[in-house]
């Protein structure tokens, strides 16, 4: 319609209204435009908002997954030192099956795991340009980097100082496994310990009962001097693992605290 008045005006030589035409056309460009930037600018912040609370539920999950491993790192290091005082100062006739059920249990270690689905659907489509401030952007990007970095730095830990150390010794010397009791060692349960009526019936059989009897042998015996420098790496490996993973629960509250303010500022903003 508007093409059509256009030639009508210039085949009569109506330069004025020709010209106040051409305004309108561009004007009606440039207002649709810009009405077609601002829908996906309120779209892009409105993504951004929601992605960012999803960010917000990962980091509170993966707090919860940090705050057991740290638990668990703990009872460890903490049992170490008990299986020593076993070793060193116990006289009952409990004392070879208690350093046993001790020395089981250090031979447990545990995977920590911290991925996010929001951040990896972020990454792997290409959209973390959505996250409008660059700092909070580098600070989401170097927080997964950094975890992952530490995970990686916790399996080695786990796998060359527990799984081939520790439980390689364990098994060299023919000591068995032992259930744990948590009255006889008088000592909490361990962190994430799972029970069931299969498991304790399994485990109450003569199978979980046999051997040890090295472990019998007296605090000056020789046995002893290959024990307890492994019972030393065994609760060093578990200080560690928890020094590295407390600083990530920091870091884990310092994003929480980042994402709480842009979240806050954006609903200033509406």
């Amino acid at each position: 319609m508007i093409l059509r008045r256009v030639i009508e005006h210039v085949k009569r030589q109506h330069w004025t209204a020709v010209f106040l035409d051409f305004i309108i056309v561009v004007l009606g460009v440039f207002i649709g435009i810009q009405v077609s930037n601002w829908n996906q600018f309120s779209s892009d912040r409105r993504a951004e908002t929601e992605y960012l609370r999803q960010l917000q539920n990962d980091l509170r999950n993966i707090q919860v997954e940090v705050g057991a491993q740290i638990e668990f790192e703990q009872f460890h290091a903490n049992l170490a030192s008990h299986v020593l005082s076993l070793i060193r100062n116990d006289r009952s006739n409990t004392r070879a099956l208690k350093i046993n059920m001790g020395l089981s249990q250090l031979a447990v270690r545990r995977t920590l795991r911290t991925q996010s689905p929001t951040f990896l659907n972020l990454q792997g489509s290409g959209n973390l340009e959505i996250i409008s401030d660059p700092q909070l952007r580098a600070a989401i990007i170097s927080y997964f980097y950094s975890t992952s970095r530490l995970e990686a730095a916790l399996d080695k830990n786990n796998a060359f100082f527990v799984d081939q150390s520790f439980v390689g010794f364990v098994t060299s010397k023919s000591i068995p496994p032992r259930t744990w009791d948590s009255a006889l060692m008088n000592m909490q349960s361990p962190p994430g310990i799972i029970s069931s009526a299969f498991l304790t019936e399994a485990r109450s059989g003569p199978l979980y009962a046999a051997g040890g009897e090295s472990l019998a042998a007296p605090p000056g015996a020789a046995i002893w001097e290959e024990i307890i420098p492994r019972l030393a790496w065994r609760g060093l490996i578990a200080t560690s693992n928890e020094s590295m993973v407390e600083s990530l629960r920091t870091a884990t509250e310092e994003l929480q605290t980042k994402l709480a303010r842009r979240l806050e500022g954006r609903s200033k903003e509406q």
